[in-house]
């Protein structure tokens, strides 16, 4: 292991032995195995909460908590073991590499950033002075982006794209964006277009040529407009936005992506889409468990309802509790390398732009004085809560 100066202890936002609350503790400099390297952290982003933190329980299934609004719950909730690191989302420079990368390229004083499986870890977590991560599964971050906006980036970007080129296959994007088309069946809707997940949705649709039609608040028109939206509603009433919906799309919408999955979002979604198959197979993707009358809805309808959960990008089994545990899946880990690959491009060359970004005081300890309540509170919309670890 080739490395730079490395202390032995490091502080980090930890799980506490015996409550479900988080502290800031001393805690060893992880050790790195193969295909790893270790990254001073610069910053890390706390990511939005996005529904409501009750029935995480049904039919003795663990709700599969999504990455977006994952930091918080997993603490708050008891799903993260004692002593383990929270954080998913961080940038920082590479400190030490390990033995056999998969990412020939990466050096030692290299600005990178990524996301890792906090909260599950006593090793590995991004709310901490040093995290660990495999090689290719960090991006570069290119020079016309600071490493605070970068943070915020990874975590909810991989869910977007998850959602978008793996689960409602749109294409992917290569090296030039898609003309727009004027097209009806060209068009997604995108259900909580200001969410952080939703603000990378629209820009990655618009890569690659779909109109995009998506709802929020009216406070934030202008903010999901500036993203690239194309026609915007307002979900409040809901009769009436699916009817906008559909007079957009002129009845003929066949994809759509739930960002919030919360209270009847998924109902809205599934009346907007087409009322049959005949201008291309109907799907609705949720970053988070549907609903029973979401479920039976669609299938009522003839409609494929999918959910995904950013866990499966690291392409391990995931344990979320009790005897439940998501299976390895090697074809998202392969995806989310290829997109950490491909980030600095769609940053550079097609003018992805991070979620708005709130600074946040007093590194780690700030998570727990304040971020952990503002997100309790569901005072955080539309913005990243960023916060400065470390001096690099």
């Amino acid at each position: 292991m080739s490395s730079t100066s490395i202390p032995q202890t490091m502080k980090a936002l930890v799980q506490h032995a015996a409550e479900h609350k988080a502290e800031v503790k001393n805690v060893p400099v992880p050790k790195l195995d193969k295909n790893e390297i270790l990254i001073k952290v610069a910053y890390v982003a706390q990511n939005p909460i996005g529904t409501s933190i009750s029935h995480v329980v049904r039919a003795n299934e663990v709700m599969l908590i999504p990455a977006s609004y994952v930091d918080y719950k997993m603490s708050s909730l008891g799903m993260s073991p004692p002593n383990s690191i929270l954080g998913f989302d961080f940038s920082g420079i590479v400190a030490a590499l390990g033995e056999d990368l998969s990412n020939p390229f990466v050096k030692i004083g290299d600005r990178v950033a990524g996301m890792v499986h906090g909260g599950m870890f006593t090793d590995k977590g991004s709310f901490a002075e040093y995290v660990r991560a495999a090689s290719d599964l960090v991006w570069f971050v290119p020079s016309n982006l600071g490493l605070r906006a970068a943070a915020g980036v990874t975590a909810t970007l991989g869910t977007a794209a998850q959602a978008l080129f793996a689960k409602l296959d749109l294409p992917y994007p290569l090296s030039q964006p898609e003309r727009p088309s004027d097209d009806p069946a060209k068009c997604i809707a995108i259900y909580g277009g200001s969410s952080s997940v939703g603000l990378f949705a629209i820009q990655l649709a618009k890569f690659v040529g779909y109109k995009v039609v998506t709802t929020c608040s009216p406070r934030n028109f202008n903010l999901v407009k500036e993203y690239g939206a194309d026609v915007v509603v307002d979900y409040h009433d809901a009769e009436v936005a699916i009817q906008e919906i559909r007079n957009v799309t002129s009845g003929r919408l066949t994809k759509a992506l739930d960002c919030i999955s919360a209270d009847n979002s998924a109902i809205l979604c599934l009346k907007a889409l087409a009322d049959d198959d005949s201008h291309g197979k109907r799907k609705l993707v949720q970053v988070g468990p549907p609903t029973v009358e979401a479920e039976q809805f669609a299938k009522e309808r003839g409609i494929e309802l999918d959910r995904l959960m950013a866990f499966t990008l690291f392409g391990n089994p995931v344990t979320l509790g009790p005897g439940f545990t998501v299976p390895a899946s090697p074809s998202d880990r392969a995806f989310y390398a290829k997109l950490n690959h491909d980030i600095p491009t769609l940053i550079e060359k097609f003018g992805l732009k991070p979620n708005p970004i709130t600074d946040m005081q007093n590194g780690l300890q700030g998570i727990v004085d304040e971020g952990f309540g503002l997100m309790q509170s569901g005072k955080v919309s539309a913005t990243k809560l960023v916060y400065r670890v470390s001096e690099v």
